[in-house]
């Protein structure tokens, strides 16, 4: 989240920061802390906050804190987004959501399991469902949750074949 303020007085603020001139607001809503906004779109969203009780915004606010890089990676990221010189997601879009962090956990415990010699009925046994033991192989061969294994096994493979380099670059 990049924290906006006031310029400091008496510094030239060349560009004011005006929540109600940024384009592509995805969300606003206002809060005791402040205005927050979330502008963007796809991988290139970001969220703001603008100071509570100020009529101009000129400045960037970067407190001292733990995560103080990660704010001031996205704070350059929003100037850059602003001159529309951006060309990469923005911090915030780049990280894993929980869903993506869970599916590649997931990809890498198959690609685990098919190279200690698992068959892909037991992969799909111990990643998707116990009970798919019971079936026959003609079940089996039909089954929805072979399909599923086989897509994901694609998605690892390709993963594993360099489009990991995808995900460092935020994709």
């Amino acid at each position: 989240m990049v924290l906006i303020g006031p310029a400091p007085h008496q510094f030239p603020s060349e560009q004011t920061i005006d929540p109600d001139r940024l384009p592509e607001v995805i969300a606003r809503f206002p809060a005791v802390d402040g205005l927050h906004l979330v502008i963007g779109r796809g991988r290139k969203i970001l969220r703001l906050r603008f100071e509570p009780g100020q009529s101009c915004y000129g400045a960037i606010l970067l407190p001292p804190e733990i995560h103080g890089r990660i704010r001031a990676d996205t704070s350059l990221w929003f100037l850059r987004w602003l001159r529309g010189d951006v060309h990469n997601p923005s911090p915030e879009g780049a990280w894993l959501t929980p869903f993506r962090r869970h599916r590649l956990k997931t990809l890498l415990r198959l690609l685990d399991q098919r190279r200690s010699g698992a068959s892909p009925r037991q992969i799909a046994e111990a990643l998707i469902d116990p009970a798919l033991e019971s079936l026959s192989a003609a079940a089996w061969a039909d089954s929805a949750e072979r399909k599923k294994l086989r897509r994901w096994t694609q998605e690892a493979e390709r993963l594993v074949g360099g489009g990991y380099r995808d995900l460092l670059h935020g994709g």
